[in-house]
């Protein structure tokens, strides 16, 4: 699979690095507004190719990884379809559940795939966390807990305090209640939620209790205060837990107060979504299994809500 990747931030580098790991992906060169930053990104990484959006769209690429701030997500990925071009695009993909609809149909419509990158929910720790969770290795699940609590120092103008498309519940958020959805496999009831955002600027820290059926779920995420980043679920007998669990592959677990290790396999952070991602394009699926039209769908019922301002 021939992918670009449009966006060289410092993200991009990260995805970049993962891609060169991945057999199925041809990493063929970046795109930016600034070409030269894309030539020097494309040097770095050995790719033959650069240049502006256009460039690629009108080129023999199969998929784009749209690795962009957040407010040009929509009309760029929306730009990829309409070339037939395949799009993965960084989290948080879209601001509302109307871009996401219509995108994914338009995805459908001309025959590629569309897929919202989260990549916690690819890696071999939280598949194995999933599954233990099924097997009441640690009794029946009580709570799940998951927080994203860290200092970004954004300056004012940044996008992440633009209030449509920024603000920490989306951004950071889309990792809490997205690996959450996986793990409890349903879409949660929002009970409270508490932001510190105004009309004018969007939130910099929430609090969120959840609800998946009879499970009670909470959600801290901030990108102003360094705080706590763990994935903690409580069973009857014991608990699992794992320290920033969007990119790690170790953690642990109790039954009736023994402690055990879990060391899974954990190439590097990207490279399990883009596998999958390239797997899907490879075989003309239009829809992933795990991050569906829906999955994207019912993390914005949560990160997408409106809740009281916090004291």
């Amino acid at each position: 699979m021939k992918l670009a990747i449009f966006g060289c931030g410092n993200i991009a580098k990260r995805i970049a690095a993962s891609c060169l790991q991945v057999e199925e992906i041809d990493l063929v060169g970046f795109a930016s507004k600034d070409l030269d930053k894309a030539k020097a990104y494309a040097e770095n990484y050995g790719c033959r190719d650069w240049g502006d959006y256009g460039h690629f769209l009108n080129s023999d690429i199969d998929a784009v990884y749209v690795a962009t701030y957040n407010p040009s997500h929509y009309e760029l990925i929306k730009t990829c379809l309409e070339h037939r071009k395949s799009v993965i695009c960084e989290k948080p993909m879209l601001s509302s559940e109307e871009e996401t609809r219509e995108l994914f149909a338009l995805a459908r419509r001309n025959g590629v795939t569309l897929m919202e990158a989260l990549k916690s929910v690819f890696l071999p720790l939280i598949l194995q966390i999933r599954q233990m969770m099924k097997d009441e290795v640690i009794g029946e699940i009580q709570e799940v807990y998951a927080a994203f609590m860290r200092c970004g120092r954004h300056p004012e103008s940044h996008w992440i305090n633009e209030p449509v498309t920024g603000g920490a519940l989306k951004d950071l958020g889309t990792y809490t209640v997205g690996t959450l959805n996986y793990l409890m496999d349903k879409r949660p009831e929002l009970i409270r939620l508490e932001t510190d955002a105004t009309r004018e600027r969007a939130d910099t820290t929430a609090y969120a209790d959840l609800l998946y059926g009879n499970v009670k779920g909470k959600i801290a995420v901030s990108n102003r205060l360094d705080g706590d980043t763990t994935l903690i679920i409580t069973g009857s007998r014991g608990i699992i837990r794992a320290d920033n669990f969007w990119k790690t592959g170790q953690g642990y677990y109790t039954v009736d107060d023994e402690r055990f290790e879990l060391n899974e396999e954990c190439i590097t952070d990207f490279y399990y979504e883009l596998k999958h991602f390239a797997g899907l394009v490879e075989n003309g699926i239009a829809e992933s299994p795990v991050m569906s039209m829906q999955a994207s769908l019912d993390i914005l019922h949560i990160t997408a809500s409106h809740g009281e301002k916090a004291d």
